[in-house]
């Protein structure tokens, strides 16, 4: 039976489902979310959304996400674990051991590095975000689709392709966000309300990234300290989409983001252009993504962190060349 298939019998089936993503949430990761999570309520069934914490307040103009994190006591009531938008059970840090609940288990991702561990894995590395799998699903299924989660939907494909932008921005891309709008997704709404209300402590922190840029055989990177954080009034959100910034450099066809962490550790953006592979630099560190945008995380100093990433890449163009 068609993998798509399955998880609609699944989604038909049963009555209650509990939705996991990964930490450090993104567009694609909470529209991916609220998206599948609106439309099973409103075909009658029973949803808990699960986020690693912090969940990213930039999104919380989307239908559902007062709901996120809510009720979670009752995950041992529900039916089905259903991950999104994660390549493995880790990227969900504590979130883990509550997946593990469930018997009946579905995977719903486009990371190339998907370990296929649920029951019934949908995953599709081509795919420009876990979004338009969703929407796939959801057609498919023949589920609820309205505005609200078409806007939801759409906020997983427009973040995780660039603004479409990124090298995964092709027909099925666009496909995808003409069949949303069809469905009532306002683009110029979502975009709005995703990059034009940067709050004091993420332009802050981008000025003070910009001022640290370093640029060094073709790698430009930058770094951000609990410090600047405390400082600026910022939180560990408003050091997202720097990255995307420090990508720009003319220059650099790898940009590198340090971002050191209250759990101690530094977190690592890795963004590539021209075809460098960012992805398997971050797995040789313990992390993943895609090719043109990944991340690991270090247990070490911002300084040591920065020498290890910059001696591993010289050595990995030199094997590549």
């Amino acid at each position: 039976m068609n993998k798509v298939n399955e998880i609609c019998t699944v989604f038909r089936k049963y009555n209650s489902f509990a939705l996991f993503t990964h930490v450090n949430a993104d567009g694609d990761a909470i529209g991916s979310i609220l998206g599948l999570g609106n439309s099973l309520e409103l075909a009658g069934k029973k949803v808990l959304l699960n986020v690693p914490e912090p969940v990213p307040l930039k999104f919380n103009f989307l239908k559902g996400y007062e709901f996120i994190n809510k009720d979670l006591g009752l995950l041992n009531q529900m039916e089905v674990g259903v991950l999104l938008d994660a390549a493995g059970t880790s990227r969900i840090e504590d979130l883990e051991k509550n997946l593990e609940l469930f018997r009946i288990t579905i995977n719903i991702d486009h990371h190339v590095s998907n370990g296929h561990f649920a029951i019934y894995n949908f995953v599709d590395a081509n795919a420009p975000s876990t979004t338009a799998l969703i929407l796939e699903i959801l057609e498919r299924c023949k589920f609820p689709i309205n505005k609200d989660i078409s806007n939801s939907l759409f906020t997983g494909l427009l973040t995780d392709t660039g603004s479409f932008h990124y090298a995964n921005t092709g027909k099925l891309a666009f496909d995808t966000a003409s069949k949303l709008i069809d469905y009532g997704a306002e683009p110029s709404f979502v975009a709005n309300m995703i990059f034009e209300r940067e709050t004091l402590g993420h332009l802050k922190t981008l000025g003070t990234s910009l001022l640290r840029l370093t640029v060094e055989d073709g790698v430009a990177y930058s770094f951000i300290t609990l410090k600047d954080l405390e400082k600026f009034d910022a939180l560990e959100e408003d050091t997202e989409r720097i990255i995307d910034v420090l990508r720009r450099v003319k220059d650099a066809k790898i940009a590198l983001l340090f971002k050191e962490t209250k759990k101690g550790e530094i977190r690592v953006s890795l963004r590539g252009k021209n075809g460098a592979n960012v992805r398997k630099i971050a797995e040789h560190f313990g992390g993943g993504g895609h090719t043109a945008a990944a991340g690991c995380t270090l247990e070490s100093s911002i300084e040591d962190g920065i020498k290890q990433l910059l001696k591993y890449i010289k050595e990995y163009d030199k094997n590549e060349k």
